[in-house]
């Protein structure tokens, strides 16, 4: 009876060491070929900069998926059962990508709305609606300036909630002083959002994930950390971009303390078929899906961070 009851106990903590498998990702411009009259999206039609066409839309449409369904190697064999996304143009992108890849088969879920960026180019967030439940959903517009949104989304696990906020802040192509003052009202606005979910729920499990543009000692991510009382869980990440021979982490999951105490290690997913040799330099970097105006036929220049949510601390 006692050698029954430790297997018994044994399966329980087998099925529950990962409840839960995140994953986020900057697609690096996951566009359609069709003009969007009212985006600029021009370098991304056939007659533009990068003679982009429905094929090469294709084929980063399905290594896109090819990424998702292999991350499963670092969960165990499990697909993520939440995946943020950065970059993405529309919902009919979005849709091509669970409709007309493998992907279909896991019947993920899609929550996406079109945002004021000026190119076009949103949030999203899939989940599998076996694993998770969308019980809400908003999207926080930073009213200073045109900028992609911040996805909200209150999910329910097997006995627990999340709240999860997806973000894209402004990159540094504006200048370090203009950009940094984008980021610090992206930055004041998911802050504003926290504080009023706090006020019902002081406890609430937070993750804010996604492409940040900046790395984690940078001062909007350190002045969020401490306002917010997120623990960084990337910091030790050694890279999610390279530029000019370095890795950078602006890739970042940011985490509440009663959240952090159910994620385990964040890491860079970084296969090979995601990667080719850094020819300016030493070592290899992420395979972009186009170098200039040259087609280069990689994914991304972004790598995904992926984690897993401990079941066991979730009912314990």
């Amino acid at each position: 009876m006692r050698r029954i009851c430790v297997a018994v106990i044994l399966a329980f903590l087998a099925v529950s060491v990962a409840d839960a498998q995140i994953f986020c990702w900057n697609l690096e411009n996951y566009f359609d070929a069709a003009d969007d009259p009212l985006a600029a999206d021009e370098a991304f039609t056939p007659g533009g900069e990068h003679h982009w066409t429905r094929r090469k839309f294709e084929a980063k449409r399905n290594l896109i998926a090819k990424t998702i369904i292999a991350s499963a190697e670092c969960f165990e064999g499990d697909l993520p059962a939440v995946v943020g996304l950065c970059e993405v143009e529309n919902g009919a992108v979005l849709h091509s990508l669970l409709e007309d890849t493998p992907l279909a088969k896991f019947r993920y879920r899609s929550v996406h709305r079109e945002s004021p960026d000026p190119r076009g180019i949103d949030v999203a967030l899939l989940y599998d609606p076996e694993r998770v439940k969308l019980l809400s959903s908003d999207f926080i517009t930073i009213k200073e300036f045109a900028t992609r949104e911040i996805l909200y989304a209150k999910v329910a696990l097997s006995c627990d909630t999340l709240h999860i906020y997806v973000n894209h802040w402004p990159s540094k192509y504006s200048g370090a002083k203009v950009s940094e003052a984008k980021r610090q009202a992206v930055s004041d606005a998911l802050l504003a959002h926290l504080d009023s979910l706090r006020a019902v729920e002081p406890d609430a499990k937070v993750i804010a994930m996604g492409d940040f543009n900046d790395t984690p000692d940078a001062a909007p991510i350190v002045r969020l950390c401490e306002r917010a009382g997120f623990d960084n869980l990337s910091k030790n990440i050694s890279g999610t971009i390279r530029f000019k021979g370095k890795w950078e982490t602006i890739d970042l999951l940011l985490a509440s303390p009663a959240a952090a105490a159910i994620i385990g290690t964040v890491e860079a997913y970084k296969p090979d078929f995601l990667l080719e040799e850094d020819k300016a330099f030493l070592g290899r970097k992420p395979r972009r899906t186009n170098v200039g105006p040259r087609y280069n036929g990689g994914a991304s220049d972004h790598l995904p961070i992926v984690a897993n949510l401990s079941a066991w601390h979730l009912h314990h």
